[in-house]
Order: C-alpha cells, then sequence, then structure tokens
C-alpha cells in the first residue's frame, strides 16, 4: 500500500486537530530546532536519542544528499540513533548511511545495524563457512558499507521461535558476536524480533548479557495483535538492564497510513511511556517527516501509566475491529518503513 503526502500528513495530526496534539505543522518558516532528549541505553551510562532514525527508510529518500540532508539536519538537533541492517536494499540503506555519515558526522551518530544470516537463501548472500565466519564477513562488508571501523550496536536480525538455539549454538552466530566485540569491531550486541514475545524471553533468559533489543513498542501492536510485548517483555528487559529499541509505532510498514489512528506525538509520548524503551525508530524519507519526528520529540511527554491505559482502551474503541480485519491472514510485516 503506497503512502499519498495527505493520508501521511492526516496521520500525523497536521490536521487541525494537530495542534491541541503539540505538533506544529513544520514548513520553511517554522523548521523545528532544538536538542532532541536523551535516555539512558539500558544498564550503560551512554545516551540516545529518544527517537531514532530507520535506513531502511532513509534510503528510500530521492537521492543520497536528500538522505543526506536529512540525516545532518537530524544531528544537528540532537538525534544520534540510526538504524540499518545488511539486506536493506541490496546494500544500498548501508552504502547511503555510510556516505550521509562521512566527513565527521560519524563521530556524533550511534549506527546500529544487523546481521542477516538466516535470510542467506533469500537474498543470497555470499558468504561461506559456519554461521560465525560467515556473520564475520557479513561484519568485513558492513564496516566498509558504513565507511567505519566499528558499529555501535550490532545485532541478530529478526529472531523466531525456532531460532534460537540455533543462533546460540556452537560455531554461531552468537560466536561471532562475541568475537566481534572483543576485537573492538562492534560496542554493543544484541537482538531483533517481530512476531514473538515468546522468542524474546528465551534469548533474554539465555543467561547472555544482551545490551540492547529491537522490539515492536506500538498501541496499535499491543491492543490488536494481543503480542504482549508490552507486559511480557518490557518489564523484563528493565530488570536485566536491556534497552529496548522500539520498532512498529504506527502499527507497520504497509498498515501505516489507515484512518489516521494515531499521531506522531501519541506514538512518541506511548513508547516512552516504557522505562525501558531508549529509542522510539522511526522511518524517515523525507525532510518534511524529519521535521515533524524532531518536532514531537522536542515536546515529548511519556504518558503516566493511567494515561497509557485509556489510550490503549480508545485505540479499540475507535476502530480496532477495522483495523484487525485489514491485517489479513498470513499477512507478515515487513521492513521499517514508518515504523
Amino acid at each position: 500500500m503506497s503512502l499519498t503526502r495527505r493520508s501521511f500528513l492526516g496521520m500525523l495530526g497536521l490536521l487541525p486537530a494537530a495542534q491541541a496534539l503539540r505538533v506544529p505543522a513544520a514548513n520553511a518558516d517554522n523548521i523545528p530546532t532544538g536538542t532532541v532528549p536523551r535516555r539512558l541505553f539500558g544498564r550503560h551510562q551512554e545516551t540516545l536519542s529518544c527517537i531514532g532514525f530507520g535506513g531502511h527508510t532513509l534510503a528510500l529518500a530521492p537521492t543520497v544528499q536528500e538522505a543526506t540532508n536529512i540525516a545532518h539536519y537530524a544531528i544537528d538537533q540532537g538525534v544520534n540513533f540510526f538504524d540499518n541492517a545488511w539486506e536493506y536494499h541490496n546494500g544500498r540503506a548501508e552504502d547511503w548511511m555510510g556516505q550521509a555519515l562521512s566527513g565527521g558526522w560519524r563521530e556524533k551518530a550511534f549506527i546500529m545495524t544487523k546481521a542477516c544470516i538466516h535470510h542467506a537463501k533469500k537474498y543470497d548472500i555470499p558468504f561461506a563457512g559456519t554461521d560465525k565466519e560467515k556473520a564475520l564477513q557479513m561484519l568485513q562488508a558492513q564496516l566498509k558499507r558504513l565507511k567505519t571501523d566499528y558499529i555501535d550496536l550490532w545485532m541478530i536480525h529478526e529472531i523466531q521461535d525456532a531460532d534460537v538455539d540455533f543462533h546460540l549454538g556452537k560455531d554461531g552466530i552468537l560466536e561471532a558476536l562475541d568475537e566481534a566485540k572483543r576485537k573492538g569491531m562492534v560496542r554493543y550486541v544484541g537482538f531483533t524480533g517481530h512476531t514473538s514475545p515468546q522468542a524474546h524471553v528465551k534469548m533474554i533468559e539465555s543467561g547472555y548479557p544482551w545490551d540492547a533489543s529491537l522490539l515492536p513498542v506500538s498501541v496499535l501492536g499491543n491492543t490488536l495483535h494481543a503480542k504482549d510485548f508490552d507486559k511480557i517483555v518490557l518489564p523484563l528487559m528493565k530488570e536485566k538492564g536491556i534497552a529496548a529499541i522500539g520498532m512498529k509505532g504506527f502499527g507497520g510498514s504497509k498498515r501505516a497510513s489507515l484512518h489516521g489512528m494515531v499521531t506522531i506525538q501519541q506514538v512518541i509520548d506511548y513508547a516512552l511511556s516504557y522505562p525501558a524503551v531508549t529509542t522510539q525508530c522511526i522511518g524517515i524519507d523525507s525532510m518534511a517527516y524529519a521535521q515533524q519526528a524532531v518536532a514531537a520529540a522536542l515536546v515529548a511527554q511519556p504518558m503516566t501509566i493511567e494515561q497509557r491505559d485509556k489510550f490503549l482502551a480508545s485505540i479499540q474503541a475507535r476502530g480496532g475491529a477495522e483495523f484487525a480485519a485489514f491485517l489479513k491472514e498470513g499477512y507478515s510485516d515487513g521492513a521499517c518503513c514508518i515504523a
């Protein structure tokens, strides 16, 4: 489903009701500037911006120069978290981000990218050997694409129930994470997952000292899917000091424009209501969207538990059934576009 500018602006609350939701409309005469708030990165003393930008959608900007302008604007406003993955756009996402962050910008950014070993067949990944060896070869290529000699956060991509033992076993990707961290090629390590709270719990309870995890933090996902990432996983991550990176704030890439059920302000305030959440990652492919995200982050007010519960109930009451019907059986949430 493609997004029209009108439907997206409506979704972000830039129509008349926006004034009540605190997000000012960004235009040439009103470009949001300031310092986006930061949060502690899990148990570590390092801090990250409360919003981050997704590399998948950044690579959907019209040109690499536009992507670069977006990244530089964001960094100037205090945004330092940038997400990516090996497979996004056959490498273009990492290539463009590497270009955007060259020339001194890299030191101002916290780059997360992902090892996609389990997608080897789907994407014809040109590496050989054990999963550990493939992952380390992939990392070398990622460092080259991103024009850097280290990755801030390297993640195992898209964990599912059947993957846990596979990845944590001998010669698995976990051994690659350990070696890369030991050699200074990565600073922190973690894993991502879209669909299974149980897989997240199993990874966390394996005893490995994960630094972070990317997972759905979305009023739409939590209300309509009953995935219970919020009830099961986020409290456990807080207990273990694991930083939560939120995604799917608008319900997912192909669902974001449906009926304008949430605004960007609500997405951010909702995500930040969970103490475990360090950053909410948002898909951005134009300067206008970047400015809207920054505007919302600058005035972010995390919901109280009572406000959050009321908000969840209101989403259900305002069209949850219709929204759920849109999610046809077998639908798989893919890339983090406008997530």
